[in-house]
C-alpha cells in the first residue's frame, strides 16, 4: 500500500502523561499498569470471582456483531465465561474523526493480546453513545478534496430545535446530499463507488446520525471480531436500570464519592478533567423540551435548562417504566459498562484517561470493579505523495504543521549571502553606534542614554521590519516550495490540527479500500514485549518496509 504509519505521542494533560509513564503520583487514580499483561490478569481474577453466568447471556443481548468474526467470539465469551475490551464514541457524520476507528482497532488488538495471558476469550466491543445530544459536534466531517483543500461537510442544523439525542432525530435528505459532497471530493477509482453504494444503505432517509454511524462502523469493521453496543438501546437501558435507579435514590453518595477523588486529584496537584456542580447528578432525563441534566431539589429534582422540578418518586418511577427517558453522564457511563459487561479493559484517549482518574470512589459506590484504562494507538498516516515533499524539503512532519514559519525558514536560508552578512553587519554595527554614543552622552547627561536606548531600539525594529520584507519576497519567488509545505501540512496537520482528531476514516478507505484497516491493525501493538511502535516525527528510509 502506498502509504506509512507514524505512531505518535497521545498527548493529553499532566495526569495523562504521569500516568503513561508509570508515576507513582498518579497511578493510584487508575487499575495498573496497561503496558503489563499483570494487570489485566488482576482484573480477571476478580470477574472470575463473581461470575454469573445469566450476566453474560444477557450482557449477549445487546451486542450487534460487526461481522461473522464477530458473531462467533460473542458465542465463545458466553460459553466460555470470557471478557470484555470496551471503548466507544459519541457517533460523527461519516464515521468521525480517525481516532474513534483507531480506538475500535486497538480495543481488537488488545483483545487478541489477552486472550493467552487471561486463558479465556476476550472480545472487543465498541459502545455508541446515541443518547449523545450534542448535534453541533456530530453533524460534520472532514477530507481533503481533489484541489488538496480540507473540505467540511456537513448534514446542517438538527430538525429539532430542542437538544434531542443523537439517535432520536432522522436525517431526512440530508444525508443523499452529504453523500454527493463527499463524492465530489474523490477520484474515481478500485474502490469509491463500492462504498458509495454502502454508505448510501447507511445514510438513508429514516437513519439517523446514531444508526448510520453503527451501519459505518459494522462496515469498516466487519471482518474483525468487534461487536457494536448502542448506548441508547431499551435492552441495554434495561440492564442498567440497578444503576441508574442508585443514583436517583441517593445521587449525594455518588457526589461525595466523586468529590472525594477529586480532593485527592487536586490535592496531588491534577486538576480535574470533567468539573464537579454542586447538587447536579450524572443523570439525563429526556423530556417534551430535549435532553437535560437533573440537579438536586429540596428533596427530588429540576431541570439544570428548564428549571422544571420532579420529585423523587417520579424519577424513580420513570426508570421502573420507562427507563429509556433516563441516561447516565459521561461520568456515570463507564461504571453502567462496567456493570453490564464483565470488562477489562477500556481503551481511550487522553480526555478519557484524565475523567476516568476521577471515577475510583464513584465505581466503588456502585460495587463495580474499575477496568485497566488502556491508551488508544495514535497514528498519523503519510501517504506516498506526502512523504516525498517531506524527504525532500528534508523535513519532519512535525516542522510542517506551521506552514509559515517553516517556509519563513526556507526564506532565510535561500537569502543571498551578501544580502545575509549586509544585515548582520548593519545590525552589529548599529549595536555598536549606539554603545558607544551612549557611553560619551552619558558624559554630558546621563539622561541622554534613555535617548540613545531608544533611537537604537527604533533602529533595530526597522531593521527586523526590512528583513521581514525581504523574506516575504524572497517567499513570494519560491511558490514551489510553498504549495509542497502546504500540500504537506493539510494532510498531515488539516486545520493545524492532529490528523486523527479531524479527518474521517473515509479519507483512506475511499482511496485504499479495506486493506488500509487490515494494515492500521496489524501495526497495533498493547502489550509490553509486543513490539509497541516507537513514537516518533521522522520517516522511514526509502528502502525500508513500509
Amino acid at each position: 500500500m502506498d502509504l506509512r504509519l507514524l505512531a505518535r505521542p497521545l498527548g493529553g494533560s499532566r495526569l495523562v502523561r504521569d500516568y503513561l509513564e508509570g508515576s507513582a503520583t498518579a497511578s493510584p487514580f487508575y487499575r495498573g499498569a496497561p503496558e503489563h499483561a499483570s494487570a489485566y490478569r488482576t482484573k480477571a481474577r476478580e470477574l472470575s470471582e463473581g461470575a454469573d453466568p445469566g450476566r453474560l447471556s444477557s450482557a449477549a443481548d445487546v451486542v450487534r456483531p460487526a461481522g461473522p468474526r464477530g458473531k462467533a467470539a460473542l458465542r465463545e465469551v458466553v460459553e466460555q465465561g470470557g471478557f470484555f475490551v470496551t471503548t466507544g464514541q459519541q457517533p460523527g457524520l461519516f464515521g468521525g474523526p480517525l481516532y474513534s476507528l483507531y480506538k475500535a482497532l486497538t480495543a481488537v488488538r488488545l483483545a487478541e493480546e489477552l486472550e493467552p495471558v487471561v486463558g479465556r476469550p476476550v472480545m472487543p466491543l465498541f459502545w455508541i453513545a446515541s443518547d449523545d445530544h450534542d448535534w453541533a459536534e456530530a453533524n460534520h466531517a472532514h477530507v481533503i478534496d481533489l484541489g488538496n483543500r480540507l473540505h467540511r461537510i456537513t448534514v446542517g442544523p438538527s430538525a429539532d430545535p430542542a437538544p434531542r439525542a443523537l439517535g432520536r432525530i432522522r436525517l431526512g435528505d440530508r444525508g443523499a446530499d452529504a453523500l454527493a459532497e463527499l463524492s465530489a471530493c474523490f477520484p474515481r477509482n478500485d474502490y469509491r463507488d463500492g462504498y458509495l453504494d454502502l454508505l448510501r444503505e447507511a445514510y438513508h432517509s429514516g437513519s439517523t446520525l446514531a444508526s448510520a454511524y453503527a451501519d459505518l462502523m459494522a462496515m469498516l469493521l466487519r471482518d474483525t471480531p468487534v461487536g457494536l453496543v448502542d448506548g441508547a438501546g431499551a435492552r441495554l437501558k434495561e440492564l442498567a436500570r440497578p444503576i441508574l435507579r442508585a443514583e436517583a435514590e441517593d445521587p449525594l453518595a455518588s457526589e461525595d464519592a466523586l468529590t472525594e477523588t477529586a480532593g485527592h486529584l487536586t490535592s496531588s496537584g491534577y486538576r480535574l478533567q470533567v468539573p464537579l456542580a454542586r447538587g447536579a447528578t450524572n443523570l439525563f432525563f429526556d423530556t417534551r423540551q430535549g435532553r437535560d441534566r437533573l440537579l438536586g431539589a429540596n428533596s427530588g429534582f429540576r431541570l439544570r435548562r428548564s428549571g422544571r422540578e420532579f420529585s423523587r418518586r417520579r424519577i424513580l418511577g420513570a426508570i421502573d417504566e420507562s427507563v429509556d427517558l433516563v441516561s447516565p453522564n459521561v461520568l456515570l457511563r463507564p461504571v453502567v459498562e462496567g456493570f453490564v459487561f464483565p470488562t477489562l479493559a477500556y481503551v481511550a484517549g487522553p480526555g478519557e484517561i484524565a475523567y476516568f482518574g476521577q471515577l475510583s470512589a464513584l465505581f466503588r459506590r456502585h460495587g463495580v470493579g474499575m477496568p485497566v484504562v488502556t491508551p488508544r494507538a495514535s497514528l498519523m498516516v503519510v501517504e506516498r505523495k506526502v512523504a516525498r515533499v517531506i524527504e525532500k524539503l528534508g523535513v519532519t512532519v512535525d516542522d510542517v504543521r506551521d506552514g509559515d514559519r517553516l517556509q519563513a525558514r526556507f526564506a532565510r536560508d535561500g537569502m543571498p549571502e551578501d544580502l545575509k552578512e549586509g544585515l548582520k553587519g548593519w545590525r552589529k554595527g548599529l549595536e555598536s553606534r549606539a554603545r558607544e554614543v551612549s557611553a560619551a552622552s552619558a558624559a554630558i547627561d546621563p539622561v541622554l542614554q534613555g535617548a540613545v536606548m531608544k533611537a537604537r531600539n527604533s533602529g533595530l525594529a526597522a531593521l527586523g521590519a526590512l528583513e521581514k520584507k525581504v523574506i516575504r519576497a524572497i517567499k513570494r519567488q519560491s511558490e514551489t516550495v510553498a504549495s509542497q509545505i502546504a500540500k504537506a501540512g493539510v494532510n498531515l496537520w488539516p486545520g493545524g490540527k492532529p490528523q486523527d482528531r479531524v479527518l474521517s476514516p473515509l479519507q483512506y478507505t475511499m482511496r485504499y479500500g479495506p486493506d488500509f484497516v487490515v494494515m492500521l491493525r496489524d501495526r497495533i501493538r498493547v502489550l509490553a514485549g509486543e513490539a509497541a511502535l516507537e513514537p516518533t516525527g521522522s520517516l522511514p528510509r526509502s528502502d525500508e518496509t513500509p
